[in-house]
């Protein structure tokens, strides 16, 4: 049973129905919506094969304290092999997945990364780190 449960949520991710409805996909999109409400990006860098990106995705995004820290930004999920992911990887020097890079689209400067499949507790210190740094409320 938990093979087939893995293998919904693979074909869910691979299919790009799997991320959150409120991440974008289209990093246009998700700039201009973060230059309206002021907030800072999130680029989420993964790929298809990415066995580290799975363990992100499976065990890490869907905890409600992450998601909870993600909601104070504007997500963008980019495969690091299309044109557009590879364009910003190069932009942000990122250079593998699975990354997340904090991106301010007022200064038009990367604020922070963090490289790696990390357990939850990296991932709530990295964002509360940007969060004080940026003196972003509730978060």
């Amino acid at each position: 049973m938990r093979q087939i449960v893995h293998l919904v949520i693979y074909l869910l991710l691979i299919s790009g129905v799997g991320f959150p409805r409120w991440w974008f996909s289209k990093a246009d999109e998700g700039l201009r919506q973060a230059k309206e409400q002021g907030k800072l990006v999130v680029f989420y860098f993964h790929s298809q094969y990415c066995v580290y990106c799975r363990q992100v995705e499976d065990f890490v995004l869907p905890d409600e304290e992450v998601t909870k820290k993600l909601k104070n930004f504007v997500v963008v999920s980019l495969d690091i092999n299309s044109e557009e992911g590879r364009f910003w990887a190069n932009r942000l020097g990122v250079f593998g997945t699975p990354t997340f890079v904090v991106y301010d689209p007022s200064k038009g400067s990367r604020v922070d990364l963090l490289f790696g499949s990390r357990p939850k507790e990296d991932f709530l210190r990295f964002f509360n780190k940007v969060c004080t740094a940026y003196r972003i409320k509730n978060c």
